[in-house]
C-alpha cells in the first residue's frame, strides 16, 4: 500500500507589480512602435544602396543571349537562299532561335523591367562600330553561322552553371538546343 506525503499548504501571497497593466500596454505599444520605425528606417537605408540586385545582374546576363538568338535567327534565314543544300535545317535553327529569344526576353523581362527596356536598343559591339567606321559587314556563310552557335551554347552553358532556379534550366536547355544544332542540324 502507497501511502501520500502531507506537505504544509504554501501560504499565498499577493504580489504588487510596480507597474499596472495599462502602463504595461502603454509600454508595450510604444516599442512596438520603436521597433517598426527602426525596421522603416533600416529599410530606407538599404533602398540607398547602389548596388544593382542579383535580378538585375541575372537580366543584364541574359541580354547577350537575347542579341545572339536574335542574330542566329537572322543569319540562319538568310543563308536557307543561299545554301539549300541546308535550307530545311536552317530553317529549323531560326525557329528554335526565335523561340529562344523570346523564352530569354520573357525572363529578362520577369527579373527586370528597366533591362528589359534595353534590349530594343541597338548593341553596343565591336561589328556595330566597324560599320561605323565603314568597313562593310561580314557576309553571313555557314562556316560563321557554326562558330556563332557555338559561341552562344558556350556562353549559355556559362550562365547556366552560375545562375540559379528557372534561369539556371532555361539557359542550360538553349546551351543544349544550340549544341544540337550545330552538331546535328549543321554537321
Amino acid at each position: 500500500m502507497m501511502s501520500r506525503v502531507n506537505m504544509p499548504p504554501i501560504a499565498r501571497r499577493t504580489v504588487r507589480h510596480p507597474i499596472d497593466r495599462r502602463t504595461a500596454l502603454r509600454g508595450g505599444l510604444l516599442a512596438g512602435a520603436a521597433v517598426v520605425g527602426a525596421g522603416a528606417a533600416g529599410v530606407g537605408l538599404t533602398g540607398c544602396d547602389s548596388s544593382p540586385s542579383a535580378e538585375t545582374l541575372l537580366a543584364e546576363d541574359l541580354v547577350p543571349l537575347v542579341r545572339s538568338a536574335i542574330a542566329d535567327e537572322s543569319t540562319a534565314r538568310a543563308l536557307m537562299a543561299v545554301e539549300p543544300a541546308y535550307a530545311t535545317a536552317l530553317g529549323v535553327v531560326a525557329d528554335q532561335r526565335a523561340q529562344h529569344a523570346r523564352a530569354l526576353r520573357e525572363e529578362i523581362i520577369r527579373l527586370d523591367q528597366d533591362v528589359a527596356a534595353t534590349l530594343d536598343r541597338p548593341a553596343t559591339s565591336s561589328t556595330a562600330s566597324a560599320s561605323a567606321a565603314g568597313a562593310p559587314p561580314a557576309a553571313p556563310s555557314l562556316a560563321r553561322l557554326r562558330t556563332d552557335l557555338d559561341a552562344a551554347a558556350g556562353q549559355a552553358r556559362t550562365i547556366a552553371l552560375a545562375a540559379g532556379g528557372y534561369a539556371a534550366g532555361l539557359t542550360g536547355s538553349v546551351a543544349a538546343a544550340v549544341t544540337s544544332m550545330r552538331e546535328v542540324q549543321l554537321a
